[in-house]
């Protein structure tokens, strides 16, 4: 990029050192802040294109929210022609890009990563910030573990993707994790078009594209073992012809929730290392990886056995899954050279002989606890393999067995449920005398309770004595009037004017009187009931709004025209505020607008009431006219929790 190499400065503090990664619109660079003596990382862009102006306002906004799920924006600027934003350095970050080079990762830990990045997305769109441009290059895992989404509102608005509503773009979020979910499953991206191109069908460098079949991409099940069914499921609905699945990042989370809450210890693809029937004629051995997971719902069966001279290794059956059991020919392990073909057939004969046994015997190790349904398995996998040992004895080919065949072929057999857990010995019945005792005991307590209630019965009607007379005090009030006498008495008033009723807020829009727009998607957020979601306005350079406008805030619909009698406000930060009621619509001007009060220096929960008696309105508009202290240098905003009109 013009502007930008090793060596240059940027915003007179940011030196450029390497370049990291580069987009179609911006480059990605190292730096080192001298201001700071810290290293950081700068995403620049020429300050003059289409999407400069949005990418550095989606930065601003992206400050402001605090999770440490999210790569923190330091620092936004334009210098030289060059728009740059600066974020925190990751070092040691791996890019899940990166780690699925070598095939899929385990369920547990796509499940974490996938899970942590959902709630993190989530929060941030309750501030009405989305991504909107998720990869696997997206999302970062660090060296002890903790996961990092980067690019969260400014890639999209460096890719001009970012003109969708508040709904739109979180089902977006949402598909966008549910194909990182399946690149993690998988290690291959599901290069499709999802919700009419919602999701653009283009993917990350790098990963191999996810096979198609009519309507979407095959399931993560159909590629690779040991996926959990539920996130099997989630990735058919979505990325299937139904276009279903989760509508925002939060539902996502609850979908797969829980997860982990550490790294797994094990990065390794799920899958069954395999051979073909060629690779099998070499000499090399076989590098077989076993899967360690398996379903509650269902039960896998598995063989392993060796050969004198080399090593081989068996793998477990995940749910609905079966896998195929190769036995290679070996080099000698001590000389170095290759057996010659009697002595091949005769390992080869022995492991197959080998996993027959080994996997009768691991049926037969559950079998009383499981069913007959792996037994018979088990038993028909022993005998193919020995009809084959039988049949090849001059010859032996090397030929395929699969448990698969023996399950395929087995007789259908009911799946017996697991045998409850109890204790080794059934308690013994008691004995005759014990019998007598406890009955004993149970009629004496039935003996008593019966002369108590006939007891009761007895005193209905008897009378303990005179009742106690009652003592009447009165108490003279300085209402008390004398006449000819007889002395009249007021009683003392303890009547209170009822609270005021709350009106019911059911919409709003933002208001500021240069563009008549502030933040609207944040607008629902003073009234959602919840005091730790806040409508905030954009940044301004000064509390006086730059001096350009004499506040900003939000206008809101109430059900019904109302007497407004007083308005609570919770403000998260000491601010100057002004209450109006009006019936006019407009988001730019104070015309019409009936003054219910105003308070300097507000902060926490205030009450602003009427000083006299208003007008039905049907609409509330709360202005700050002086935005809250600053957050950073030159960054002040105007900030509302909750308000309650009654």
């Amino acid at each position: 990029m013009q502007g930008v190499g090793p060596g240059s400065v940027l915003g007179g503090r940011y030196a450029v050192t390497l370049r990291t990664s580069e987009g179609t619109h911006h480059e990605r660079w190292r730096a080192n802040d001298h201001t700071l003596e810290r290293e950081v990382v700068l995403v620049c862009f020429p300050a003059g294109s289409s999407v400069a102006a949005a990418a550095l306002d989606a930065a601003r906004r992206a400050a402001g929210i605090e999770d440490s799920r999210l790569v923190r924006v330091l620092d936004v600027g334009t210098d030289q022609g060059v728009g740059f934003i600066v974020e925190e350095p990751l070092t040691g970050a791996a890019p899940l890009s990166h780690l699925l080079q070598s095939g899929g990762l385990s369920p547990d830990e796509v499940r974490r990563l996938t899970g942590e990045a959902a709630t993190a997305l989530d929060k941030a769109s309750h501030r009405g910030l989305h991504h909107l441009a998720l990869t696997p290059s997206s999302l970062l895992r660090m060296s002890d573990g903790a996961v990092k989404v980067r690019g969260l509102a400014t890639e999209a608005a460096l890719t001009d993707a970012d003109r969708l509503s508040d709904e739109r773009a979180s089902r977006a979020d949402a598909v966008g994790l549910v194909k990182i979910a399946y690149a993690g499953l998988t290690g291959r991206w599901p290069m499709v078009s999802v919700d009419d191109g919602l999701i653009p069908a283009g993917g990350p460098v790098g990963l191999e594209a996810a096979p198609t079949i009519v309507g979407g991409v095959a399931a993560p099940s159909e590629i690779a073992v040991g996926v959990p069914n539920d996130l099997d499921l989630i990735c058919r609905m979505t990325l299937g012809s139904g276009r279903r699945g989760p509508v925002s990042p939060g539902d996502l989370a609850l979908q797969i929730a829980p997860w982990p809450s550490e790294q797994a210890s094990s990065d390794g693809a799920t899958g069954i290392g395999l051979r073909s029937r060629d690779d099998r004629e070499s000499l090399e051995p076989t590098r077989v990886m076993p899967s360690v997971r398996a379903d509650a719902a269902a039960v896998g069966a598995a063989g392993a056995a060796g050969v004198a001279g080399g090593s081989m290794a068996g793998a477990a059956g995940d749910s609905g899954q079966s896998s195929t059991i190769f036995f290679d020919s070996v080099p000698d392990a001590q000389s170095g050279t290759t057996p010659a073909r009697g002595a091949t057939t005769e390992r080869l004969q022995g492991g197959v002989a080998a996993a027959g046994a080994a996997a009768a015997g691991v049926a037969g190790a559950i079998g009383d606890k499981v069913g007959s349904f792996a037994r018979a398995a088990a038993d028909k996998a022993a005998s193919r393999a020995a009809e084959r040992r039988s049949a090849h004895d001059d010859d032996f080919d090397g030929e395929d067995i699969g448990l698969v065949d023996a399950l395929d072929e087995a007789p259908a057999t009911r799946l017996e449920p697991p045998l409850p857990v109890f204790g080794r010995e059934a308690p013994e019945a008691p004995s005759g005398a014990q019998s007598r005792i406890a009955l004993a005991i149970v009629g004496v307590l039935v003996l008593i309770a019966l002369f108590i209630g006939i007891n009761n019965v007895m005193k209905i009607g008897q009378h303990d004595g005179p009742a106690p007379a009652v003592t009447v005090t009165k108490t003279r009030t300085p209402a008390a009037t004398q006449t000819q006498g007889t002395t009249t008495q007021a009683p003392p008033s303890t009547t209170q004017a009822p609270p005021a009723a709350a009106v019911s807020v059911v919409g709003g829009t933002g208001f500021d009187p240069e563009d008549g727009t502030e933040a609207d998607q944040n607008v629902k957020l003073t009234f959602d009931g919840d005091p730790s979601t806040q409508w905030r306005s954009r940044w301004y350079g000064t509390a006086s709004f730059n001096g350009n406008k004499d506040g900003v805030g939000v206008l809101l619909d109430l059900s019904a025209p109302t007497v407004v009698k007083e308005v609570e406000l919770v403000l998260p930060a000491e601010q100057n505020v002004t209450v109006y009621a009006t019936d006019s619509g407009s988001t730019k001007s104070l015309d019409g607008a009936q003054k219910i009060g105003s308070m300097k220096k507000a902060n926490g929960t205030v009450v602003i009431k009427t000083s006299g008696q208003l007008q039905p309105a049907s609409k509330i508009l709360v202005i700050v006219t002086k935005a809250a202290p600053a957050e950073a240098a030159n960054h002040y905003r105007a900030q509302i929790s909750e308000v309650t009109v009654r």
